[in-house]
């Protein structure tokens, strides 16, 4: 039998420390949180409202914007509130920036997966757990995600302006390559692959569902988030990391990847072989059956 020792969760308080001290940890690296290389802006942030939002962060790779509320216990009515509000006031700030609440409490209850659940088609929020955890005479801060409401409901695509590729060859022809280059991949796969195009992104469908979506970047770059069928998720997860893809995941569904047209070009033979992974299941079949 190995020798493996158990940890121990503690919480913040009882380990001499409050919320202050939370928030200037996060503040010094927000990367600890986990949801990738952001950027500290401010903190106790002022509001129009009134109150003080804990932190603002941004992701510098497309300058989206992440409202964080902080709170030692286990989450409540009011700092559910006070998390939606100050998203709220931020996004009114900054309209054309990507905007996300956080909360980040030790304990995040039922209460807040139930007003999660309400608010997910309309307010993209984030539930992390900060805990200390002990093993041995050793402690270190934990964070886990245990929440990410943000879906991109398919449904819903059909109500929003549609754009052209006019639109895309003017203001980001880079972008439309990488979408253009992927389109062609699945059809090799699938047969016609229908596209829309809209504002800030193109979605690909196969078998009648959006399944691959291209996000505009700067520089010729693109933001692709790929579904892939739920018992194929982490196999793809490692086989992209071992390929040499550096790549992200969003709700247990989505693969997600920033790259330009010569890293698809590159990387060929895993984008194909991870296209043949879209969901649902009987879309995987068919792949590996038009490619054997």
């Amino acid at each position: 039998m190995d020798d493996i020792g158990t940890t121990m969760v503690l919480s913040i308080s009882e380990c001499g420390h409050d919320e202050y001290w939370l928030r200037d940890r996060i503040f010094a690296d927000p990367t600890i949180l986990g949801l990738g290389d952001l950027q500290a802006v401010m903190r106790e942030k002022g509001q129009s409202q009134g109150g003080r939002l804990d932190l603002l962060l941004k992701n510098p790779e497309d300058d989206s914007m992440f409202e964080v509320e902080l709170q030692l216990g286990a989450t409540d009515e009011s700092h559910i509130i006070r998390t939606i509000e100050y998203w709220d006031g931020e996004k009114r700030r900054w309209p054309n920036r990507s905007h996300t609440a956080v909360l980040v409490a030790e304990t995040i209850n039922n209460r807040f997966f139930n007003v999660v659940h309400l608010l997910s088609l309309a307010v993209p929020i984030i539930g992390i757990q900060a805990n200390i955890v002990q093993a041995g005479d050793h402690r270190a801060l934990h964070f886990h995600k245990v929440i990410d409401s943000y879906e991109e409901p398919e449904e819903a695509e059909t109500s929003q302006q549609p754009y052209d590729e006019k639109h895309w060859i003017e203001n980001y022809p880079g972008t439309l390559e990488c979408a253009k280059w992927y389109k062609t991949l699945l059809e090799g796969l699938y047969g016609e692959v229908p596209t829309k195009y809209f504002e800030a992104y193109i979605s690909l469908a196969v078998g009648g569902f959006a399944r691959v979506w291209v996000t505009k970047r700067k520089e010729n770059r693109a933001f692709i988030e790929v579904r892939v069928g739920e018992g194929d998720f982490q196999e793809a997860v490692d086989h992209l990391n071992s390929s040499g893809i550096s790549v992200g995941t969003r709700s247990g569904k989505f693969l997600t990847f920033k790259v330009n047209l010569q890293q698809l070009k590159d990387k060929a033979a895993v984008h194909e072989w991870l296209a043949q992974r879209l969901s649902p299941e009987n879309l995987k079949s068919n792949a590996r059956a038009t490619s054997a």
